[in-house]
């Protein structure tokens, strides 16, 4: 519990908004190459 108010705190400064917006992204980005088809796919 303690680590998820630690994280709410680091969103209210710029740098932390910045930073879940880079984890955001990341994993947006890997989800679409998880799920992408792929050429040699059947």
């Amino acid at each position: 519990m303690g680590a998820i108010l630690d994280i709410t705190e680091t969103l209210k400064e710029p740098s932390g908004m910045i930073g879940l917006a880079v984890v955001i992204a990341g994993g947006y980005f890997l989800f679409k190459w998880v799920f992408a088809k792929h050429p040699d796919d059947q």
